[in-house]
């Protein structure tokens, strides 16, 4: 047996090494002692502490046992078994601990704060809250509690309440790098972009490879539209961690929305690791990069798991059904101005009509006028989740149309605390959710074909003709654009295509200048404002020998003028993998015939589902070699062009796309039996109109 000098020694060397973080040493000297018969709690203890630190878990919790067998009655050691059951997910084990460390010593701020971790976890989290506070109360310099609360904060949507809170944990810990990315995440959030740049560059003076601050500073300049600033910081920390899937994902929207396709293997080979990763990245800047249903599927499902669902199990008793329009998309923005039309013609004798605006305000005309159709108008933008859901449900909504989806600046905690009976996915996100707190989507059978129905986890009111809403009464701006004032000969045949630029890849564009390369006199029109996607663009056409000059840049105005500019396009050619929603109306509205490609995915459908609803069917391929040769037999047989552009006159009085009022009486119906069938049969089933 050791002497009882001897064992103290080699105690106070444990905890030295210990506090020096040299925890495998201390494993193996614990060990040692613990072998020569030498059982004391504080070596079981320090040897599970140990363990704990090198992630060893089920070890710790062995050490920490035997620690509790020798010492039933200190609760720091129940406090350690706490927190190893609770990074093992073990947690009604690890509240046992913590509720009997509790019992030992009451009020201590540390098991109280780990306990609050548990409700964090569980996402209860105004539990979690209180717990911290709680915490805080007997320790007022407890930074790691001010961290948590201001997450849970977060989570609930009280941002400038989860800034305050990670700004008082900084100034307790100057250093803690950790509380100034999230505080820029907020930052970015809240549009507070330039704020976000400052904090999270303190962050990175701290930590210099901290990869999810220089991350959130790529997005912080993604959000400015600086895209070589964005690049730099994602390729920073792509240098750190080239396997980081949420620097990936960036990294890939920021070359398609500048048309740098010069990594086209990075793309290929990294969609394959987002797709395979644990990690959710945001779904909808990946809808561009491929046409697969199936990963599109996989890829929502992930990000969804982010949100708690609470089940929503009553009804209401409404003399008319009240239904919510929630979005921050109240103004001029390219999927509010179809659905203006909506809002018009709702029937106003069977519907209540909210808007719950969570954008930053735009006090435009779009909005303005838009304002108008609505019995309520409500302003949710500086409000917390909890007193968004307080004001829903006094007003006791029956349905509640999520316009945003996973698009940005959505708000899913909102939905994911099913704030109404019904929850409809709408226009604003391409796609399935993959969560069961959306009831249904708004949808068609050209969007969601028979064989991939399994891919959507909402069920579908499938509309006929089309999903997509058109407004009939939008005003065609009166300016005379002509080829002139562009250097293009009058008789020249005239390509456009207005899809975002990130809609574009190196795919549609090759066939485009293999277009321009076998029609001499034609030219090509694209919707680019920022100087290096110019760039790109024309070393592009360069590199296919043809004069960038045959590429005409057009910038960005407003939505009367950008319909009246549709007078110097022949032919409008859509993108694949991401086809043109309301580019696409926006071209037959004005008479411009489309030629589109009819992909896999959702997103890639949409252009066919809007010509199939103009009586169009003829301008939609299936192949890249069908589009080349439709667009090549359009722009070179003058009788197939005219015949074109009369039949898209005809049809704009006589087709389902422009009928505005007859499109509204089917959602509203499509909506009525949806809510009959949750109150009368409590099912929510797929809905044919």
């Amino acid at each position: 047996m050791e002497t009882a000098l001897g064992l103290e020694k080699k105690i106070n060397n444990l905890i030295k090494e210990f506090n020096a973080k040299n925890y495998e040493l201390v494993i193996i000297q614990a060990k040692k002692i613990i072998n020569s018969n030498s059982e004391i709690s504080i070596i079981y203890n320090l040897l599970g502490a140990s363990y704990s630190l090198v992630n060893n878990h089920l070890e710790a919790i062995i050490a920490y046992q035997n620690a509790y067998r020798l010492d039933a009655s200190n609760e720091e050691i129940l406090r350690n078994m706490g927190k190893s059951y609770s990074k093992l997910d073990e947690d009604k084990k690890a509240f046992e601990c913590f509720k009997q460390a509790n019992s030992i010593k009451p009020n201590n701020a540390d098991t109280i704060f780990n306990m609050g971790l548990l409700d964090l976890k569980k996402k209860k989290f105004q539990d979690s809250i209180d717990k911290f506070n709680l915490a805080i109360e007997y320790n007022e310099n407890f930074f790691q509690a001010f961290y948590n609360i201001a997450i849970a904060q977060n989570q609930i949507g009280n941002f400038l309440e989860a800034q305050n809170s990670y700004l008082k944990a900084i100034k307790i810990n100057k250093n803690y790098y950790q509380a100034y990315n999230n505080l820029g995440s907020i930052l970015i959030k809240t549009k507070n972009t330039h704020d976000a740049i400052k904090i999270l560059e303190k962050g990175i003076e701290i930590k210099p490879k901290y990869i999810e601050a220089l991350t959130n500073l790529g997005v912080a300049y993604l959000e400015l539209k600086k895209y070589e600033d964005a690049l730099k910081y994602f390729n920073k920390a792509l240098k750190i961690d080239s396997f980081y899937v949420r620097a990936i994902s960036q990294k890939l929207y920021v070359m398609r929305k500048i048309c740098d396709w010069s990594e086209d293997n990075f793309l290929e080979k990294n969609l394959k690791l987002i797709n395979n990763s644990k990690i959710y990245v945001a779904p909808w800047q990946i809808l561009s990069l491929d046409d697969d249903p199936k990963t599109e599927f996989i890829r929502a499902k992930k990000y969804g798991n982010q949100f708690g669902f609470e089940d929503f199990h009553s009804t209401y008793k409404n003399s008319k059904i009240k239904l919510a329009y929630f979005t921050s998309d109240f103004y001029e923005h390219a999927g509010m101005l179809n659905m203006e039309g909506i809002f018009k013609y709702h029937d106003k004798n069977k519907f209540e009509i909210y808007a719950f605006d969570y954008g930053n305000f735009h006090n435009d005309l779009t909005h303005q006028k838009i304002k108008k159709y609505f019995d309520h108008f409500i302003y949710i933008d500086k409000l917390s989740d909890d007193e968004i859901i307080k004001i829903v449900k006094d007003f006791k909504i029956d349905i509640a149309i999520n316009r945003n989806g996973y698009s940005q600046n959505s708000r899913n905690n909102l939905f994911a605390k099913k704030i109404a009976p019904l929850q409809i996915s709408f226009l604003g996100y391409p796609g399935t959710m993959g969560v069961k707190f959306m009831d249904y989507i708004i949808a068609d059978k050209m969007v969601i074909p028979k064989e991939n129905r399994q891919f959507f986890s909402e069920k579908i009111i499938y509309m006929p003709n089309t999903y997509f809403p058109t407004n009939n009464e939008r005003k065609i701006g009166e300016t005379n654009y002509n080829k002139e004032y562009f250097n293009i000969p009058e008789d020249a045949f005239i390509f456009g295509s207005f899809n975002n630029s990130y809609k574009i890849s190196s795919n549609e564009f090759a066939i485009w200048m293999k277009l321009l390369a076998q029609i001499k006199n034609s030219y090509l029109f694209l919707l680019v404002s920022e100087d290096i996607t110019k760039e790109n663009l024309i070393k592009e056409i360069i590199n296919y020998n043809e004069d960038p000059n045959r590429v005409k840049f057009l910038t960005f105005v407003n939505n009367d003028e950008h319909l009246a500019r549709h007078q110097l396009i022949d032919l409008y050619l859509d993108t694949f993998n991401y086809n043109g929603h309301t580019s696409a109306v926006d071209a037959l509205y004005a008479g411009v015939p489309v030629v589109t490609k009819k992909g896999k995915t959702f997103t890639s459908r949409v252009c066919a589902s809007i010509l199939n609803a103009h009586n169009m069917e003829e301008l939609i391929t299936k192949n890249e070699e069908e589009y080349f040769n439709l667009i090549l037999e359009i722009a070179t047989k003058k009788e197939k062009f005219n015949k074109l552009k009369l039949d898209l006159k005809s049809n704009l009085k006589i087709t389902a796309l422009f009928n505005t009022k007859k499109y509204v009486q089917n959602l509203e119906l499509g909506y009525q039996i949806a809510l009959e069938n949750k109150i009368k049969q409590k099912k929510v089933q797929d809905i044919e109109i």
